[in-house]
């Protein structure tokens, strides 16, 4: 068991690891300030790993987060690197959590299109509002509503873009098995 929680955990930061990097390969025109996307993939992977691994997938969230806060952030503090970690990694553990308190299931069986929205919904306004609280502390950005506008947009065409490209992934998958 405790092999396939670090193997989960590897996952997790690998997939969120290298679409961040995809991200600012295709995206990084439209960045309004250092963290701040108006087109964000990796976040829609984050709440992906946190549903479908959990803990486990917070975890690796929350490694890779780190790395990569180091590589492009590294004159910041450790303070500053874990903080910043700690908000990628747990705003989409925090959401599931939440989710599982109101009745989702573990397992994600009844998880609709409906309810798989306004988690994105919910998580996309989370992350939005401790990013762009966070950035206006480090006064990385003068302009918190703008910030937040611009998170929230990025955070909730990611996370739509993401898991519309699983499902079209999924689907395609289901033809080939039926069609050999």
């Amino acid at each position: 068991m405790f092999t396939l929680q670090l193997i989960f955990i590897f996952v997790s930061a690998s997939l969120y690891f290298g679409c961040f990097h995809l991200n600012m390969m295709l995206f990084n025109t439209l960045e309004l300030h250092s963290g701040a996307n108006w087109i964000f993939l990796p976040v829609g992977v984050r709440l992906l790993c946190t549903l479908l691994l959990g803990a486990a997938g917070a975890m690796g969230l929350f490694i890779a987060s780190l790395i990569i806060s180091v590589q492009i952030y590294g004159d910041m503090s450790v303070f500053a690197n874990m903080v910043s970690a700690c908000i990628s990694a747990g705003a989409p553990y925090l959401v599931y959590r939440l989710a599982l308190m109101n009745g989702m299931s573990a397992t994600l069986g009844k998880l609709n299109a409906a309810k798989l929205a306004s988690l994105s919904l919910i998580y996309a306004f989370m992350n939005a509002l401790l990013q762009s609280g966070w950035y206006s502390l480090r006064s990385v950005h003068g302009d918190i509503v703008s910030g937040f506008a611009a998170l929230f947009t990025g955070d909730l065409i990611g996370t739509v873009i993401v898991l519309y490209a699983l499902k079209v992934i999924l689907a395609t998958i289901r033809r080939a098995r039926g069609q050999i």
